[in-house]
């Protein structure tokens, strides 16, 4: 876990919204949105074992995808059949949660994010 969003994993967890480790991915075709390591964005992939154009097994977009991924690009996954809706409360407590992990890691783009909003709310204009 990246120590930087250590608040809103935890939040996650208490929802049941967490990443697993790799090595527990389904290998039978199943999709699964894995997390990039580097930058945390989520890919919607599938393990293909004889992937046409690719040298060994990979984590492919799409069949006959020209670009897979190893294990080791991601730092987790989780089934897409898992999410689960979360209530206003849920999504208040994560705001908070963002907040205060955003502002331990003096994470100056997600709080720019968060004045933007912010001034767009209080602009009369809209």
């Amino acid at each position: 876990m990246e120590a930087r969003w250590m608040q809103v994993e935890r939040i996650l967890r208490e929802y049941g919204q967490f990443l697993r480790p790799m090595a527990e991915a389904p290998r039978d075709g199943q999709r699964i949105l894995g997390r990039a390591a580097q930058g945390g964005r989520l890919i919607c992939c599938y393990w293909e074992p004889h992937p046409a154009g690719l040298i060994g097994p990979n984590w492919v977009e799409e069949r006959d995808s020209p670009v897979g991924y190893v294990d080791r690009f991601f730092d987790g996954w989780i089934l897409p059949s898992d999410f689960r809706l979360l209530d206003a409360n849920a999504i208040n407590r994560l705001l908070v949660a963002y907040i205060d992990d955003a502002r331990a890691a003096d994470d100056r783009d997600a709080l720019g994010l968060l004045d933007i909003a912010g001034e767009r709310r209080d602009d009369p204009a809209g």
